[in-house]
């Protein structure tokens, strides 16, 4: 399980100081690059040396409390399910009281940059998934 954590932006709130609900995508993108830094597969080595990238092809979201501005929060990544060409990431968001305010899930398919059509993921990659 991967940890991220951060503080809602004035950017990311509304007139009222809440986090716009958009917003939590947002931040768990953050999160999702964050992590795969962690596993040594960064976003950026895959759109510079790679001939695949794992693209987002389905999220959704469940709102449970609002986050206000100025608020800590974290983010725990889990990796859900790894397929031979797609794998899942399910965030859980919680304030900094612990509560859960948010879960998002992404599935994310591995595309051939070239082709533009889906592809096996490297066995590699999925044991950094796994770790």
């Amino acid at each position: 399980m991967f940890k991220y954590k951060s503080t809602v932006k004035m950017r990311d709130s509304d007139a009222a100081g809440i986090m716009f609900f958009g917003k939590y995508y947002f931040i768990a993108h953050d999160a999702y690059e964050a992590f795969m830094e962690s596993v040594n597969c960064s976003l950026k080595t895959f759109i510079d040396e790679s001939d695949y990238m794992p693209l987002i092809v389905h999220s959704e979201a469940d709102y449970k409390k609002p986050l206000k501005y100025g608020e800590q929060f974290e983010i725990e990544i889990e990796v859900s399910n790894i397929g031979d060409s797609s794998f899942t990431l399910v965030y859980n968001i919680r304030n900094s009281t612990g509560e859960t305010v948010a879960n998002v899930k992404t599935v994310h398919v591995a595309v051939n940059l070239a082709s533009r059509k889906k592809c096996p993921l490297p066995e590699d990659f999925k044991s950094k998934l796994r770790s």
